[in-house]
């Protein structure tokens, strides 16, 4: 039994019925590196149930406490069923990229069983009139609460199921498992009131040690651009229950190249100004480009070596000046503000930040959250960011699943509250995606969104021969 960190919990109570906090890493495959040419469902539930024991989270669902007097607990789930989980279904035609982007929109809607250990794999065939993959290739969607875990810790997770080599290591024999018992209702109230009676305690240590660190950090944000102001724009309503998703592909070279623009520049900055340049493009046709710049939200991993699953993370806001119209300049601006981000949270440390968090229940922590949103909603005012771009780096040697061979790396992220715009910025064997899910309300014809951002991504790079 594993209590969920306060930042975990806060993972599961921050979603609503119209936006489940779930991540959806997603993988094609082709199967001519295995010994056959194909793979078979029944190969591939063999080869994840011998690596269940490799991943304890695979088979742990959530209780939780009476009244809500605590944050839940990890237990094991004593009637597990593997087939539940891992699913197998088949691309409806005409079988190509806007069916299969409508088909993962689909899925990634719905929400993951709370009763039982909270993620799905889906394999998804029939994907040959996908241009550029070869025959026979095939997909698989994850499915994963984020309670379970952060974008690096589910990267982690994902190397559990895969290989360096066709040459699977699964199939093989696991260790014999047995459930252990889920404490009663009366050890999870005892304690809760345990908690309850240290927390004081707990809290005034943590503000001891963070104070000084957010001194030194203000004088920093002093010396830095002023204040953030969120502008209104259509990313920022309640979403609908619907979901669009689609993802453009570049290569890292050319990210590579575009980072010389500018001296300093990382491959996150480049990923930002392509983003800032795609929102840029998308509202001026919609006419609806504010006269201040949009406001990104971005997540920073905290996590260390040899960490355990679980969230990691901290985050910070950062411009993403779309009022201006020069490319160079959008991204000499975005590495600016960013360089000045690094240094805020070297001073005051990432994870002393999120150290704050531990502090109250998440379920506190949300309520807080959805509180303070729902104010400066009715005030007009968007107190957060106007969309979330996140950054989980990949492989860069191939990796088999089941002797498959996987070709594509990319993937959804969650829309939250009053954020209904996601970037998942990802990469793999020297390729770079940009992926995005949105609520179908607010942005009702993603395949223009992301023409915008392949437009944006080509004023980049011929900036560079410029």
């Amino acid at each position: 039994m594993q209590q969920l960190s306060p930042i975990d919990a806060l993972m599961l109570y921050i979603e609503s019925p119209n936006a489940p906090n779930q991540l959806n890493p997603l993988i094609i495959y082709e199967p001519s590196s295995t010994e056959t040419g194909v793979v078979r469902f029944k190969a591939i539930l063999d080869n994840i149930e011998s690596r269940l024991h490799l991943a304890p989270s695979f088979r742990r669902k959530l209780i939780f406490p009476p009244l809500s007097l605590d944050d839940p607990y990890w237990v094991d789930d004593e009637h597990f069923d593997l087939e539940f989980h891992v699913r197998h279904i088949a691309l409806p035609k005409p079988g190509d990229w806007r069916q299969f982007c409508i088909l993962i929109s689909r899925l990634i809607a719905q929400r993951v069983d709370l009763s039982r250990p909270p993620w799905e794999i889906i394999v998804i065939e029939g994907l040959d009139n996908i241009e550029g993959l070869p025959p026979g290739s095939f997909a698989v969607l994850y499915k994963i609460h984020h309670a379970c875990m952060d974008g690096v810790s589910g990267a982690e997770l994902l190397s559990v199921l895969q290989d360096l080599s066709p040459e699977s290591t699964g199939g093989r024999l696991a260790p014999p498992w047995q459930a252990e018992s889920a404490p009663g209702q009366y050890s999870l109230l005892y304690r809760a009131g345990k908690k309850m009676l240290t927390r004081p305690t707990h809290t005034f240590e943590v503000l001891r040690k963070i104070f000084p660190a957010l001194r030194a950090g203000k004088s920093i944000e002093k010396r830095s651009s002023s204040g953030l102001r969120v502008p209104h724009t259509r990313f920022n309503q309640t979403p609908s229950p619907y979901r669009v998703f689609d993802a453009c592909f570049f290569p890292l070279s050319d990210i590579k190249k575009i980072r010389s623009l500018v001296e300093g520049a990382t491959v996150n900055d480049v990923a930002l100004a392509i983003v800032s340049g795609g929102l840029r493009r998308y509202l001026l046709a919609k006419n609806e480009l504010p006269d201040g710049s949009l406001v990104a939200g971005v997540p920073v991993s905290t996590r260390s070596a040899g960490s355990a699953g679980g969230n990691e993370i901290s985050a910070q806001t950062t411009k993403l000046f779309t009022e201006l119209e020069n490319p160079q300049q959008r991204l000499q601006a975005i590495c600016s503000a960013m360089f000045d981000n690094k240094a805020y949270l070297n001073a005051v440390g990432a994870k002393e930040l999120a150290s704050l968090s531990t502090v109250m229940p998440g379920q506190i922590l949300a309520y807080m959250a959805k509180t303070a949103l729902s104010v400066s909603q009715k005030m007009g005012r968007d107190l957060l960011c106007n969309t979330i771009v996140t950054n989980v780096p990949g492989a860069q040697v191939p990796l088999y699943f089941t002797g498959a061979k996987a070709v594509k790396m990319f993937g959804g992220g969650p829309i939250l509250l009053n954020i209904s715009l996601t970037h998942v910025i990802s990469s793999y064997c020297g390729e770079m995606a940009v992926n995005v899910t949105a609520c179908r309300k607010i942005m009702p014809d993603p395949a223009f969104y992301s023409e915008c951002i392949r437009e944006s991504y080509q004023e980049l790079l011929d900036a560079v021969s410029m």
